[in-house]
């Protein structure tokens, strides 16, 4: 089935001037503040050039499409807007390809929570065998399209948003000829992070920092803020013996937890080892702090008792097709909308890494930011195929990492398993190869090669019974 709506500016296009972005999830409900920003921000990413909204569920990037052309932001932009479910339709010309598609699932999510609690990992889309399983469900879609686009347009970047992004940035980096970047939207956590460690609960984009090391577990090598330097100037006034942490407000005690022990590993990592952990994501600061973590997250969700799978997978899918189903009604009556309001599916986000990233790719400004692809001899001491997370400056099609990235001691160890868990994740994918996937298992770091480990693994393919059976049949070798 082929259906394309679109829309055309009141200005001319200028076909030297125009830059396509195709968005597959184009429906996603997360897309609209996030391209309400840009529009705000880097207006000139879309001059003359085109937003393709591709997805399945055409009538939900129809959705985010109509409420795209009402918002305020569009006003200043000259561009078209186009939803279809044909990919490569969308694909011809494309010059940016943005990817946002989710892998996670109830009644699966919760269950392989439950079963890490009762074995002592923690769960996770991203770094942890949770998010290993979880590659294999998005893994081959994503190479698929990335082959297509070697085809269709094999000169346009690929933005991966999707955990995990180091595995898929490896996959498409390593065995297509397409380039591609691992983004994450936890590049603006230390913004947060390292203002609340000085006592403020705000953002401050002040902060300039080079970090190195995988998605959710990287470490600020240097940085400063105002001229100051982060490490010998202002940390030690604030992370005194007698510092305590900043009681950060929300409605959820889980999250005020997890803010407040983010703070803790945070100024503990800075008193014994000198350095902080980029982006506080739960599933990168427990292979530090593992048995914190484990805590957290089991007082959070707790083992599974009188769990029903059943219940939740018809609750989840309800609640899903409510969520939708509103979201597409509102596109109906957009001036009902309150733009000015903040949050919700409606409101802007400014702080999304893609607007440094569409800036730098307008031409405007250089632009430094952190993100996954493999090594190319960025990071020292690693191979230029190890899918990892470090620094560059992108300006145009120009990528160029920042000189002298590491990874400090003592971590060098932990964060060279963790890649090479998921450079086999990736190349397992690659080659659909079932045993290849049983060695990623294995590679990961926390409890290698135990007996509970391969008890653990056998349970989770149990849960993921959805998965290709050629690739299940990894469960042989545990």
């Amino acid at each position: 089935m082929f259906a394309v709506s679109c829309f055309q500016s009141r200005n001319n296009i200028r076909k030297k001037d125009k830059m396509n972005i195709t968005f597959i999830g184009g429906g996603s409900l997360r897309l609209l503040p996030i391209l309400r920003g840009i529009l705000a921000e880097v207006p000139e990413i879309f001059r003359n050039g085109e937003i393709r909204l591709v997805d399945l569920k055409l009538e939900r990037a129809e959705a985010v499409g109509k409420l795209l052309l009402a918002c305020p932001e569009y006003n200043a932009v000259s561009c078209r807007v186009i939803w279809t479910d044909d990919l490569d339709s969308a694909l011809k010309g494309t010059d940016v390809l943005y990817l946002t598609m989710a892998a996670r699932r109830d009644p699966s999510e919760t269950q392989s929570v439950f079963l890490a609690n009762r074995y002592g990992y923690v769960s996770s889309d991203n770094l942890s065998v949770n998010g290993a399983f979880l590659s294999l469900r998005l893994g081959r879609t994503i190479l698929n399209i990335a082959q297509k686009m070697e085809k269709i347009c094999p000169n346009a970047l690929m933005l991966l948003f999707p955990n995990p992004v180091s595995v898929y940035s490896c996959l498409v980096n390593t065995y297509t000829k397409v380039r591609a970047l691992g983004i994450c939207g936890g590049f603006n956590n230390h913004r947060y992070d390292l203002t609340r460690l000085t006592g403020r609960d705000a953002f401050d984009p002040g902060w300039d920092v080079v970090a190195a090391g995988v998605n959710h577990l990287s470490y600020i090598l240097r940085g400063t803020y105002c001229g100051e330097d982060l490490y010998s100037e202002i940390m030690p006034r604030y992370l005194t013996d007698g510092w305590k942490p900043l009681e950060v407000e929300s409605p959820y005690e889980w999250a005020r937890d997890g803010m407040r022990q983010g703070q803790i590993f945070l100024y503990q990592m800075f008193r014994r080892y000198g350095k902080f952990i980029f982006s506080t994501e739960s599933d990168g600061s427990a292979h530090i702090f593992p048995e914190e973590s484990v805590r957290l997250q089991i007082k959070r969700f707790g083992r599974g008792e009188n769990y029903d799978p059943a219940a939740v997978a018809k609750e989840v899918n309800e609640a899903e097709r409510t969520r939708f189903a509103s979201f597409i009604e509102s596109s109906k009556n957009p001036e009902k909308i309150d733009w000015s309001a903040s949050g919700g599916y409606y409101g802007k986000i400014d702080t999304d890494i893609t607007i440094p990233i569409f800036r730098a790719l307008a031409g405007t400004a250089k632009m430094r930011i952190v993100a996954s692809r493999p090594n190319y001899g960025a990071v020292r001491d690693f191979s230029p195929d190890t899918p990892l997370e470090y620094t560059m400056d992108i300006l145009g099609q120009s990528v160029t990492p920042v000189e002298d990235q590491y990874i400090p001691a003592p971590f060098y160890g932990l964060t060279a398993s963790l890649a090479e868990f998921q450079r086999l994740q990736a190349e397992a994918i690659a080659k659909w190869d079932p045993r290849i996937f049983a060695d990623a298992l294995d590679a990961y770091p926390v409890h290698r090669f135990m007996d509970c480990s391969k008890r653990f693994f056998r349970e989770m393919f149990d849960i993921y019974t959805d998965l290709d059976p050629h690739m299940r049949e990894a469960v042989q070798y545990f």
